[in-house]
């Protein structure tokens, strides 16, 4: 199965508070596998009266559970043509540093590019062999954002996909505890995705944790779920969403980010994560 995964890890110092307390909310906590209260189903952003509304259109397909990626390394090297944007408003980032690396290594980047001072758009040259590539990009005003498993065409030398590589905001980080009446716990990290089935249609109705063991269920203590409003796609307290909307979303907060895991999590400087892949 193909999923989107957001890393997130939100900067040091502690968010204020805002919403319910964490006493008032603690009743429904999903802090492991909590039962879901509904079937897995398939989704699609679809408009309605000219508005964009996720709709079900049935069963979630999971006919490919288990089989082995069919990602196809690049044959040519790729220019790619972007663009730097905010991940809540939309809106450009000027004069961005966007550094590219393969798959998840961080540490091992082959191109570094500034984005446009003006329109944020920015340009990555992709070298022969990739699968997945990742971006870190750092900006004033801006957390340190990584974002992973990026899916190119194989064979096309020049790509504009993805057309937007997203920064997350001060001002967004700091708006987490008035959406779920949690104060993140201070130098703890936050963890979000999107699920896809296998017709690459958003998922509803499941539930996540963070396991500290890859392809084991071993869920972080204290390690707390929460799930997007589809209407808003931003977080909401546990008494509005105990399982996944239509559009997919997750988030895990009050993660120790010293966990060594595909996420990335052994980075000493707590960032955010956004990604997505086809």
């Amino acid at each position: 199965m193909r999923t989107s995964i957001h890393l997130v890890f939100v900067g040091l110092a502690a968010c204020g508070g805002g919403g319910n307390s964490p006493a008032v909310d603690a009743a429904v906590k999903d802090v492991g596998f909590n039962k879901p209260v509904a079937s897995l189903k398939s989704n699609m952003d679809m408009t309605v009266s000219g508005m964009d509304v996720w709709t079900e259109i049935g069963p979630a397909d999971l006919s490919c559970l288990g089989t082995p990626s069919a990602d196809l390394a690049t044959t040519v090297a790729v220019t790619l043509n972007t663009k730097v944007t905010d991940f809540q408003t939309g809106k450009a980032v000027p004069s961005a540093v966007v550094t590219a690396f393969p798959g998840i290594e961080s540490t091992a980047p082959f191109d570094t590019q500034t984005s446009n001072a003006t329109d944020g758009t920015v340009t990555i040259t992709v070298p022969v062999g990739q699968k997945r590539i990742g971006f870190n990009m750092t900006a004033v005003g801006q957390i340190d954002t990584l974002l992973l498993f990026q899916y190119l065409d194989p064979n096309m030398a020049t790509q504009t996909s993805p057309d937007k590589i997203q920064s997350v905001s001060n001002g967004t980080a700091a708006t987490l505890p008035a959406l779920i009446g949690e104060t993140r716990t201070p130098g703890s990290g936050v963890i979000a995705g999107a699920l896809r089935d296998c017709q690459k249609h958003e998922m509803s109705n499941f539930v996540a944790t963070v396991s500290s063991v890859s392809g084991s269920v071993m869920p972080i203590e204290n390690g707390d779920a929460y799930y997007f409003a589809a209407s808003a796609g931003l977080p909401v307290h546990h008494t509005q969403q105990e399982s996944a909307s239509g559009d997919g979303l997750f988030m895990v907060i009050q993660l120790p980010v010293t966990h060594s895991s595909r996420s990335g999590a052994t980075r000493r400087t707590p960032t955010w994560q956004p990604t997505s892949s086809p």
